[in-house]
């Protein structure tokens, strides 16, 4: 036990919803029919839905607890007080709605991270609904590489910078990574209290490479488990929409990042 007397678990799991109750029925009977040992705790996050997400999952999962916000709050503030709220986990588990656990996942999981005491984050690998592979994990870029690959120019020709950031004809096995996406990873409690909570200044995308590089600037190691895996349902909707809110949070975001660690954050890293 603690020593506040509570029983710990393996991890505590945060997911953060904003109307998206079309999937995320299917997410949550992925994750509490999976097979796995692991033990572990669920809040969700009810970012001012008007879809019912709340009480359905009230009604189907009463062993999660509902977090409901009165205003709309950025995915890092969301994580941030998911995280804090749930103190029994020995790792934080962040966890988008429209994730489809696969059987293992948390299993192998939480053996990787017990076996690797370096490794601050971890994630697996994530698919599409097709069963191609979704890249989740990428080195750091500049802005000249997110440049070529915003105006596709990488289709036609890739600079060394744009294969060193899509990390091509690397190890497809467990590999350590600069940065994985936010979509599901699992981070070391340790880590955090040396580290510090995800930049709630960022509103949306981004905060997960701020995270990861800060880990790794504090001496932690970020990683790719293959062997663990998910489905990924959908596509980010900054990169849909372009000039939707999540458009701009996504330039804004990328402008917040390279102002706060330069431009060229591959040689800091």
């Amino acid at each position: 036990m603690h020593e506040n007397g509570v029983t710990p678990v393996d991890l505590s799991v945060v997911i953060v919803n904003h109307n998206h109750r079309p999937v995320i029925e299917k997410c949550f009977e992925s994750l509490f029919s999976l097979p796995d040992h692991a033990t572990f705790e669920v809040t969700l996050i009810d970012n001012t839905c008007a879809d019912g997400t709340a009480e359905w999952v009230a009604a189907r999962y009463p062993q999660v607890a509902v977090r409901r916000n009165q205003e709309r709050r950025g995915f890092a503030a969301n994580a941030n007080a998911g995280m804090r709220a749930l103190n029994r986990g020995r790792y934080a588990l962040l966890l988008n709605p429209d994730v489809i656990a696969i059987p293992g996942l948390l299993d192998r999981l939480v053996a990787f991270m017990d076996a690797h005491p370096q490794a601050g984050i971890a994630a697996p690998q994530l698919y599409n609904d097709d069963g191609t592979v979704q890249p989740n994990c990428r080195r750091f870029p500049t802005p000249g590489t997110l440049a070529l690959r915003a105006l596709r120019a990488d289709e036609v020709w890739q600079s060394t910078r744009v294969r060193r950031y899509l990390m091509d004809r690397e190890s497809s096995g467990a590999i350590e990574v600069d940065w994985v996406t936010g979509a599901l990873l699992v981070v070391r409690r340790v880590a955090i209290d040396d580290v510090g909570w995800l930049d709630e200044a960022y509103f949306l995308y981004w905060e997960d490479m701020d995270w990861c590089y800060r880990m790794r600037q504090a001496g932690w190691s970020v990683y790719r488990v293959p062997d663990a895996k998910a489905i990924h349902s959908q596509r980010r909707e900054g990169v849909r929409r372009p000039f939707s809110r999540a458009g701009r949070e996504q330039v804004l975001g990328a402008l917040r990042f390279f102002r706060k660690f330069g431009w060229n954050p591959e040689r800091a890293a």
